[in-house]
């Protein structure tokens, strides 16, 4: 799997954030923050359908290791 080559050009396409290459969406790995909103605890979402923000990964051995350590930040509210 290697950054757009492993899309057909009709799926949705999600950025690592560990690597920043692209990827279909189908091809990675979703996490979310927990529920408590203090919690910054990113929790695998395998059926990618759990509600909040969606971190995707892809499935390079380096980036599945790294998430662990990776701390998402709040996105400020702009106005």
């Amino acid at each position: 799997m290697t950054g757009m080559d492993s899309t057909d050009g009709n799926d949705p396409v999600r950025s690592c954030v560990i690597c920043r290459q692209r990827f279909a969406k189908k091809n990675l790995f979703r996490f979310v923050i927990g529920k408590e909103a203090s919690d910054n605890e990113l929790i695998p979402d395998n059926k990618k359908i759990m509600h909040g923000r969606g971190y995707y990964v892809c499935n390079n051995e380096r980036c599945l290791e790294k998430i662990k350590f990776f701390k998402p930040r709040k996105k400020k509210f702009r106005g």
